[in-house]
């Protein structure tokens, strides 16, 4: 798929967006709006937050698009913007958080291979497989934005690391803290909920 939009990194293409191309207009809209929509309820927003969000996104890309140089993909360009959208709706909603109480149990939890010590006890033997999903989406709204930003990224949407580094703006180093407490909030909630 990444291949088929490919084209999106010349500089042909970027002078046609630029110009407000219309069929390069729609090519680009029609490429990445439901992937946008999809990452924002997977990160347990509201639909309706979702879909100004999006909305928003796609009014700021095409507004800064003349400063875009080009070195990265349009595709990270966009999520970058997209994600900013995001943060500024959680620090709206007063959810935004700067610190994390969990690091020192965070060591205690991972391997070196980047999993859990004690993998999870199967979910089934408490609830059933609905309610697990229902658990889950209830714990990832409890995740702070930069967390839950780089799980979606890297583990929902399976994204290589350099392209959520330069999308979250952050370090391979601060990727991997961000992934670690955000699995340690997961599990901790799932656990916890399930036991209920």
């Amino acid at each position: 798929m990444a291949k088929q939009f490919e084209h999106f990194r010349s500089p042909e293409f970027l002078k046609k967006l630029n110009e407000r191309d219309h069929g390069a207009i729609t090519e680009v809209v029609n490429a990445y709006t439901t992937h946008l929509y999809r990452t924002g309820m997977g990160m347990n927003m509201a639909e309706e937050k979702v879909q100004d969000i999006c909305h928003n996104t796609w009014a700021t890309f095409f507004e800064i698009l003349p400063k875009f140089e080009g070195r990265s993909h349009v595709r990270t360009f966009l999520f970058g913007i997209f994600y900013n959208k995001c943060s500024e709706a959680y620090r709206q909603n007063g959810k935004f958080e700067k610190t994390d109480p969990i690091e020192d149990v965070m060591e205690s939890r991972f391997s070196d291979k980047d999993h859990w010590s004690n993998p999870i006890s199967d979910p089934e033997r408490h609830v059933n497989e609905v309610q697990m999903i229902d658990i889950i989406k209830k714990c990832m709204e409890g995740l702070p934005l930069q967390q839950k930003a780089a799980f979606t990224l890297r583990v929902v949407e399976e994204k290589e690391t350099e392209e959520v580094c330069n999308i979250l703006d952050v370090t391979n180093t601060n990727l991997r803290q961000l992934l670690f407490r955000g699995k340690n909030r997961l599990r901790e909630c799932v656990e916890k909920t399930a036991q209920l």
